[in-house]
């Protein structure tokens, strides 16, 4: 029955649950399909827009975990820099399909 107590030591859930649904957001910002995403992730498929869009995505996610170690006790957890959208549209001449 002891495996049921919450560890509050543990941090990784709160770390694990930003990565959740990481493919979805950047499919939804570049207008394409959460699998195709996948599929670039995986190195399936080239595109270099949802490669530089996933990367974004990781560096916000990396950024919020520092700021929230480094502000252990702070409430407001998302500075407002990290608060905005950015959008990743193909160059002109240049596609998603890289």
């Amino acid at each position: 029955m002891n495996g049921d107590k919450v560890d509050s030591s543990i941090n990784s859930i709160p770390s694990v649950s930003l990565f959740r649904g990481i493919y979805n957001r950047v499919a939804k910002r570049l207008g394409v399909d959460p699998s195709y995403v996948s599929r670039v992730a995986r190195g399936e498929r080239k595109s270099a827009v949802v490669e530089k869009a996933l990367a974004e995505e990781v560096r916000v996610i990396r950024d919020h975990l520092n700021n929230h170690q480094n502000n252990n006790h702070n409430t407001n957890h998302t500075p407002a820099e990290q608060k905005r959208k950015f959008k990743l549209k193909p160059q002109p001449g240049e596609s998603l399909e890289a």
